[in-house]
């Protein structure tokens, strides 16, 4: 996986970066290490974005010391989230901004990797939701019952999954129709995946 690393303090988050090296991991970051938190690197000549130059699965913000303030060296935090990148919050997590946007929170940083990867696996909340409401609509124009009608969203690279699932089947024409509004829901919310593609799976 690609990891785009940010930190709250200067150094905070080495141990983290290695850690997911070693793991094998391509670890990316706003600022070149030792470098001031501004301007970043997407701002200098002769350098990218990471965030626009290749593709990040997660993104990891490592703090050693409380704060419930943003830092200047966690500004890539905002990018990532604006991304609809999963976020894994570690290091010192108290007081931490950005608990209720994370898709994993680990304190310390003993299990940052298998955080990681939970991120990257995790099911993305609010895109279901939106794929899910345009289902139900779908439904309910062609007289199906939606109570009971589920939407689940997966990250696989740079693409999504959308997942489905009726109570009961669905004749093509209603499957053909509620895979293209859940496509368009999720690209309206989220307009960067390369790919968005949809299964339905009846239920009951």
């Amino acid at each position: 996986m690609r990891v785009l690393v940010l930190e709250g303090e200067r150094g905070a988050a080495d141990q983290a970066a290695a850690a997911l090296a070693e793991a094998g991991h391509d670890v990316a970051r706003c600022h070149d290490t030792g470098s001031a938190a501004f301007p970043c690197r997407g701002m200098l000549e002769g350098q990218e974005c990471p965030l626009e130059s290749d593709q990040v699965d997660v993104a990891l913000v490592v703090r050693g010391e409380p704060g419930d303030e943003p830092t200047a060296g966690e500004d890539g935090v905002r990018c990532a989230l604006r991304r609809y990148i999963p976020l894994v919050v570690a290091g010192e997590v108290s007081r931490s901004p950005y608990t209720d946007w994370a898709a994993v929170v680990a304190p310390g940083n003993d299990a940052i990797v298998d955080a990681v990867g939970e991120a990257v696996s995790s099911p993305l909340r609010r895109h279901a939701d939106a794929a899910r409401r345009s289902f139900r609509s779908v439904l309910e124009h062609h007289g199906i019952d939606s109570a009971g009608a589920d939407a689940e969203v997966m990250r696989t690279g740079p693409d999504l999954q959308v997942i489905l699932r009726p109570v009961g089947t669905v004749d093509h024409t209603v499957a053909e129709m509620a895979s293209v509004r859940a496509v368009g829901a999720v690209r309206d919310l989220d307009p960067y995946p390369r790919v968005i593609d949809v299964t339905i799976v009846p239920t009951g």
